[in-house]
Formats: structure tokens, C-alpha cells, sequence
């Protein structure tokens, strides 16, 4: 640690409130992360951009999430969203983080996730079919968003009868994970929640009398065995893999391929090398990752090199930043799927690293390929344009291409 540190009025700015930066954050976050290796934001928390100390931070045991947070960011600190949040496992740290993320494990081993394969690669020619030769098709809306909720529906073991109405919920809960919030919006946010929650015991109760090869009847056994998991945190936990299936590779599908289409070589490079299409979703998810980043907070003084994160004090790690540091990527600002480097950000690190990355990865990997195997030609008919302020980043008006059947 040097002598002087950095008065926090010193340090750059990142103005999360400013519209511009949620369009196109790697570029508003460029020249703050070269002028230092911290910055701050309005309400003095800090910020993180550089990439090997994001990976060294996220890394480090005394970094304790403080998802609830979020939440109270916005005014959310009671009523069913909270009561919600406070029990999902994102927001819960050693060991209690360990007990329950290691009920759920098991469903996504490497081995479980290979066995979807063939299911998620169904659905996903199931949606392209209905889009080839169809004109302007909105592929957010057509295979994006159904997608991921059909998948994570099927580990859960939700009935076909109910997944309109769960995809619609967990679309709806997702809004909640923003720098702003209207009342409205709140106010359908809570009826998600509520929604959802009301299905859930009826499915559990339905699995207790009648268990069966998924997710909930799993749950329900871990309940049923006493102390390992309550009634709240198993319906809080089912919604938390629910929404989390679904949000976030919603984005790596919709953002991703947007990102990969103004790349016509990379595109041509996936469709004769079939065996790159999992180095071509890396890039898809270095180059516009699906989450804006991760909340952190020190349980003590870190001492970081050229300045100190204090204990207690929000940290905020954004991943556009560290997945576009020249730093850790050669010409990081384009898109190049043959490139070597290290491992993208977009997923988080250390003990809350996502869950669900390779089933989101398989995915990805999936439904490019099909798309690439139907398709003889994909063609975006207006760029992207993000939704503002939304921390699980989303397209707005979609992502409206062409696609024509090889």
C-alpha cells in the first residue's frame, strides 16, 4: 500500500445514471478505467474496471456479496421482493452460501449438462423453423427469450400447461435488477414474485406425494430431510433458478449473436468450423457480456496495492470494463473469435462463479449451431439498443433480423 492514497473526490467517475453508458458501456468506461485503477461512483462506492484486479478481488474470500443491496437501491427494503431476495443464494455468503448451492449442484455437472444437449438443440430447431423465410422476425422474442425458460422448466420438472405463464413471470422479476424503478414496474415485479411463489408450493406439494427424476422433487427431499432446507428456501430457491435460466442467457443468446453479426468473418468462421462455435460464444460473451458486472463489499481493509477498499464499503466490478482491457486482451474492442486470452469475466468468479455457466454455454453453442446449419443467411435489419439502467442488460424493441433456409 503507498503512503497517499486517493481522496475519493479524486477519483474518476462512473455516473451509472448517465444514459449514454448503458448503450455502449466498454466504451464509457474506457477512458476511466486508463485513468486509474479505481473509480468511484456518485455515492462513493467504488468501482473496479481493470481486469486482473477484478479477477483477483472477486477471488478473494474477505469480498462478501451484498446483493440485498441492490434491492434497497432502488427503495425495495420490505414486501415480497425482499422477502424474496434476502433468502436467494446469491445473497448469502460461507458457509450457508456452501450448504445451499451444494443442494443444487448435482443438476449441473458437466455430465447432466452434455445429456441436455440434444433437448436444448431440438428446441432451438423447433423455433428456427418457424422463422426461416418468414420475413422480419424478432429473434429475442422468437428463440431467446422461450428458449432458456423451456430448458430450465425441463430441469425443474414445471409442466408444459404453466411455462407461458412462468417465462412471463420470470421476464417480469427481471426488471427489478435496475439502477431505477417505476412504481408500476414494482409493482408487477411483486406480483411476478408472488405468482410464481403460489405455483411453486402447489408443485411442491404435488412432488411430495408424487416425486419424480427433477429438480423440485430433489428439493423437496432436501426439505424433507429436516434442517438442510426450509419451506422459504426452497420456493425462493426454485424461483432463483428460474429467473437466473432465463435473464441472463436470454441476453447471451440475443446480445451475443447481435454482437457476432456485425462480424461477418467470425460468422463465416463458425459456419465451416463447427468445431469453433464454443470459442465463438466466449467471444460472444467477452465482447458484450450479459450482465453489467458484480457487487461486492470487503469484510475488512484491503489493502490493494495503490489504494484500499474499505471494509463495509460497496464494491462494484463491471464486466465490460475488464473483458475490453488491453491489459489482459490484445485489441480487445474487436470481435475475434480465434483469440487467446484469459477467461471471460461475464460469468463472475471466485465462490458465487455462476452456477448455470455451462449450461448457458451449451446453450449458446447449441442454438448457434443450429442456426447456422438452417440458415443460409442472418441478417440484422437495425443495430442494437439497450434498455437503460437495466443491470441484466436487455434489448430494446428486440433484435429483428431476416433469416433464409440454406
Amino acid at each position: 500500500m503507498t503512503d497517499a492514497q486517493p481522496a475519493l473526490e479524486s477519483l474518476p467517475l462512473v455516473d451509472l445514471g448517465q444514459a449514454e453508458l448503458w448503450q455502449d458501456p466498454a466504451a464509457a468506461l474506457a477512458p476511466i478505467r486508463e485513468a486509474g485503477p479505481i473509480a468511484r461512483t456518485s455515492r462513493g462506492e467504488r468501482v473496479v474496471l481493470r481486469y486482473a484486479d477484478t479477477e483477483r478481488l472477486l477471488s478473494d474470500p474477505r469480498m462478501r456479496t451484498v446483493g440485498g443491496r441492490l434491492l434497497e437501491g432502488i427503495g425495495i427494503d420490505a414486501g415480497p421482493l425482499a422477502e424474496w431476495w434476502k433468502l436467494v443464494m446469491f445473497n448469502t455468503n460461507p458457509p450457508e452460501h456452501g450448504r445451499l448451492r451444494a443442494l443444487v449442484s448435482r443438476a449441473f455437472t458437466p455430465r447432466q449438462t452434455e445429456s441436455l444437449r440434444p433437448r436444448i438443440r431440438a428446441i432451438a430447431t423447433k423455433h428456427i423453423d418457424r422463422m426461416l423465410g418468414a420475413g422480419e422476425v424478432d429473434f429475442d422474442a422468437e428463440l431467446a427469450d422461450p428458449l432458456p425458460i423451456e430448458v430450465t422448466c425441463e430441469l425443474l420438472g414445471v409442466p408444459e400447461s404453466e411455462r407461458d405463464s412462468v417465462r412471463s413471470w420470470t421476464s417480469e422479476l427481471g426488471r427489478v435488477f435496475a439502477t431505477r424503478l417505476s412504481e408500476d414496474q414494482r409493482h408487477r415485479c411483486e406480483s411476478a414474485v408472488e405468482d410464481l411463489s403460489h405455483l411453486l408450493q402447489e408443485l411442491f406439494d404435488a412432488r411430495r406425494r408424487t416425486p419424480r427424476e427433477d429438480l423440485l422433487s430433489a428439493l423437496v427431499a432436501a426439505r424433507e430431510a429436516g434442517d438442510r432446507l426450509s419451506p422459504n428456501e426452497c420456493t425462493a430457491m426454485a424461483i432463483n433458478l428460474l429467473f437466473a435460466g432465463h435473464d441472463t442467457t436470454r441476453g447471451l443468446l440475443s446480445i451475443g449473436l447481435g454482437a457476432l453479426l456485425h462480424c461477418p468473418e467470425a460468422v463465416e468462421h463458425a459456419r465451416h468450423s463447427p468445431e469453433h462455435v464454443p470459442a465463438v460464444v466466449e467471444e460472444m460473451l467477452r465482447f458484450e457480456p450479459p450482465t453489467l458486472g458484480s457487487l461486492r463489499a470487503p469484510s475488512e481493509d484491503i489493502d490493494a496495492g495503490d489504494y484500499v477498499l474499505p471494509r463495509g464499503n460497496p464494491v462494484h466490478f463491471l464486466f465490460p470494463g475488464g473483458n475490453r482491457d488491453p491489459r489482459a486482451y490484445r485489441d480487445p474492442n474487436r470481435f475475434d473469435p480465434t483469440r487467446s486470452g484469459p477467461r471471460v469475466l461475464s460469468f463472475g468468479l471466485g465462490p458465487h462463479f455462476c452456477l448455470g455457466a455451462a449450461l448457458a454455454r451449451a446453450e449458446a453453442q447449441e442454438t448457434l449451431s443450429a442456426l447456422l446449419t438452417a440458415a443460409d443467411r442472418i441478417e440484422p435489419t437495425r443495430r442494437m439498443r439497450f434498455v437503460p439502467y437495466a443491470t441484466i442488460r436487455r434489448l430494446e424493441g428486440g433484435l429483428p433480423l431476416r433469416l433464409e433456409a440454406c
